[in-house]
């Protein structure tokens, strides 16, 4: 499983999401083509037909998803 680190201000806290299943939930909302650039860890870029997008957060925005239904949780044993 991918995963990024992203900065959330609806939560107010940096939150790490699952990747692929953003881009796949992605993917199924779109017609054309899903690409994602990684220039290095802290800067991530997906284009979605076309449209380039400079953060997760931005991404799920535009389809109208929420960026917590693709965060990972840890629990503390």
């Amino acid at each position: 499983m991918a995963t990024a680190k992203e900065y959330n201000d609806n939560v107010k806290r940096e939150i790490n999401i699952d990747v692929e299943a953003l881009l796949q939930a992605i993917q199924r909302r779109s017609a054309g083509n899903v690409q994602e650039f990684i220039d290095n860890e802290q800067a991530h870029r997906v284009n979605v037909d076309g449209v380039a997008y400079n953060s997760y957060s931005e991404l799920a925005e535009a389809f109208e998803l929420d960026i917590r239904d693709y965060a990972i949780s840890e629990v503390n044993r």
